[in-house]
């Protein structure tokens, strides 16, 4: 029994002692923050910067915690840990704000912040990070602009009182014409006549602005207490005339001033009436008087009257050549190769009376007619060419020559119109020449 006692009183000593030792085992405790780099003081002493880990907090009664960094609030709490236990704590810390008063003479000055429009003097600010410098700038419209830079200490406020200095002038400006627009530095500011207060100091750019006339801009230097006048001629914005005429090439007069065939583009001219007149050989007159707008661009058609008479002159086939009188009048022509009938050919400007035409084409007997004109009038008429022999290419082969019209030809045939109407082949290998017979064109 004795042994018994004493095997249970040792084996309850070591229970005791091992409970003891995990009552007292030391707590991993890892500190953080944001921003990183704060001093870590557990009970009043430094533990270090973080992020920091330790194993050396005992589980007893709560410890006190600061995390401390400098130009940032400190943060304090209370915390306990178990024996043997891990735990987190964690801190973020918030710059420390200074305070700033500020204040103008006269006030209402706006208070500009590293950029940022924070209101109107007097003002109070509390959201400026104390570590930092900052560029203060003040403005109030007639005074110059002030810049400052505002540096803290810590919580210490910081009292900014200035006196603006006026900056400021008045320029009265007129013009000629009156009511154009006034703009200085790209500010519109009224219309003249317009007396413009408060223009800051320095230089100034008066840009007048009004419809018709060319935008005028004068560069001026004003200075505090100045008192300027500005007047300003406007310069009208000339107008352009587009001129035609039906049919083209009259000849065009603005106020008896010759400026070409149309159509025609005339440029700066003077704004308010114009005289235009249009003249084309064989038509009327005509006389307009155009009101010409400051900057218009006005186009305006001349439609001729014929006084000669003209003649329409249709040939059968296509392909003729006209004369009238001796003046050669062009070629009939068609659009459609089929076509029997050329389209119209006009001849204007024809005097009264009978007029000689003759119609030639290549293979075809000449025709001549007399058509009569008469003024203001278009005569019709139709030429029917009647159809003739006419070679034109010789060819001479072993057995002897053929004059014939050439009708087509490829790599081994010569196609021949001889006699009249009938086509035959010749091959190309019993040709010894071939040459063309020129027509004798009539000079007229």
């Amino acid at each position: 029994m004795k042994r018994l006692a004493a095997a249970l009183s040792i084996a309850a000593a070591a229970l005791l002692a091992r409970g003891l030792a995990a009552a007292v085992a030391p707590a991993e405790v890892e500190f953080t923050s944001l921003p990183e780099g704060a001093s870590v003081i557990v009970d009043g002493n430094l533990r270090g910067i973080t992020p920091l880990k330790t194993f050396d907090i005992r589980p007893d009664a709560p410890h006190h915690l600061r995390f401390a960094m400098k130009d940032h609030e400190p943060k304090d709490e209370f915390f306990s840990v178990g024996a043997g236990s891990r735990t987190v704590l964690h801190a973020e810390l918030q710059p420390v704000k200074g305070l700033l008063l500020v204040t103008t003479e006269p006030a209402g000055a706006e208070v500009s912040l590293d950029g940022y429009s924070l209101g109107e003097t007097p003002r109070l600010i509390t959201t400026l990070n104390a570590k930092d410098e900052h560029r203060m700038i003040l403005r109030k419209p007639g005074y110059q602009e002030r810049k400052l830079l505002v540096r803290f200490n810590g919580r210490d406020p910081v009292v900014q009182h200035v006196n603006l200095v006026l900056d400021s002038g008045v320029v009265s400006i007129t013009s000629d014409p009156s009511g154009a627009e006034v703009m200085l530095n790209g500010i519109p500011r009224g219309v003249t006549p317009a007396t413009v207060a408060g223009i800051p100091k320095g230089r100034m750019s008066v840009t007048l602005k009004k419809d018709g006339y060319k935008t005028e801009t004068r560069e001026l230097a004003v200075n505090a207490g100045d008192s300027q006048n500005l007047f300003v001629t406007m310069k009208e914005i000339p107008g352009t005339l587009r001129l035609t005429s039906v049919p083209d090439g009259a000849r065009f007069y603005v106020d008896d001033e010759a400026q070409g065939k149309g159509p025609v583009t005339v440029t700066s001219v003077r704004p308010g009436e114009r005289r235009v007149r249009a003249e084309l050989e064989g038509f009327g007159t005509i006389e307009k008087i155009l009101n010409v707008g400051r900057g218009e661009t006005l186009a305006e058609e001349f439609r001729m009257e014929n006084v000669l008479g003209t003649l329409e002159v249709r040939t059968s086939p296509p392909g003729a050549t006209v004369f009238v009188d001796g003046r050669h009048c062009g070629v009939s022509r068609s659009d459609d190769p089929k076509a029997e009938t050329s389209d119209v050919i006009v001849v204007q400007g024809l005097e009264a009376g009978e007029h000689t035409l003759i119609v030639k084409r290549s293979g075809y007997a000449e025709a001549v007619k007399h058509p009569t004109v008469e003024n203001k009038k278009t005569t019709a008429l139709k030429v029917v060419l009647r159809r003739v022999f006419k070679p034109n290419v010789r060819i001479v082969t072993a057995t002897g020559s053929i004059e014939g019209v050439l009708v087509s030809s490829d790599a081994t045939n010569v196609f021949v119109e001889y006699p009249m109407g009938i086509t035959q082949s010749i091959s190309r290998d019993v040709i010894r020449t071939m040459e063309l017979i020129e027509e004798e064109e009539e000079v007229r």
